[in-house]
């Protein structure tokens, strides 16, 4: 493994994994070679633990081919190439068209499961829109849309309902204070656990589609 060290106006030691061949240290420009060694064998645990997850992160991304399969509920459903007859001589451009749309003609699943659970918690949702968002599951505006992004139906349906319970909370509470998540968990008690199984999905948010 590569360890890049740097030496710079800091007042402490600090590690961060680069990737799972390389990671970088910044020391103080004082610091001893042999402090920063002693500093770097401390972490040796933490380093093989998310080295590990980095790993399985990975893995299970790769297990998920969106280049030629339309998933639902983390699971494929349909061929991408089905799509059209002509799919494999359809430009890269044309073909995330296609999938995004095989994804949005699927949106009113979801929009279907919004209104329920917002009948269930007695929340007033006015609009319910898609949107592409590449670093957010859903949002909630003051103008009284709530958007989701149409990439969660790709998630387990326990997942895809934490993420909907999340955004309905903002109705009452527009903000991400202790009140906040009270209000989540009143709905959804297991929110802690669904938001570290989210960082599992997390690749799904950057893939083009």
């Amino acid at each position: 493994m590569e360890i890049k060290i740097v030496k710079e106006q800091r007042k402490s030691l600090m590690l961060k994994i680069l990737s799972e061949d390389a990671i970088l240290v910044k020391a103080p420009l004082r610091s001893a070679d042999s402090a920063i060694q002693k500093f770097i064998d401390s972490k040796r645990g933490w380093i093989d633990r998310h080295l590990k997850k980095m790993k399985m992160l990975a893995n299970f991304a790769n297990s998920f081919d969106f280049d030629n399969l339309i998933y639902e509920n983390a699971i494929p459903i349909m061929e991408t190439k089905s799509l059209r007859l002509d799919y494999e001589r359809l430009s890269e451009r044309t073909r995330l068209k296609s999938i995004k749309n095989q994804y949005l003609s699927m949106f009113s699943v979801l929009k279907e499961r919004t209104l329920q659970l917002a009948e269930k918690f007695r929340f007033k949702v006015d609009k319910i829109l898609p949107c592409s968002s590449t670093v957010k599951w859903g949002s909630y505006s003051s103008t009284g849309e709530l958007k989701l992004n149409y990439k969660i139906i790709i998630l387990p349906q326990d997942l895809v309902d934490y993420v909907i319970v999340h955004e309905l909370c903002h109705i009452r509470h527009m903000n991400h204070k202790p009140q906040f998540w009270r209000e989540v968990e009143r709905f959804y008690p297991d929110y802690k656990k669904a938001r570290n199984e989210m960082k599992l999905y997390s690749f799904v948010l950057k893939t083009k589609f």
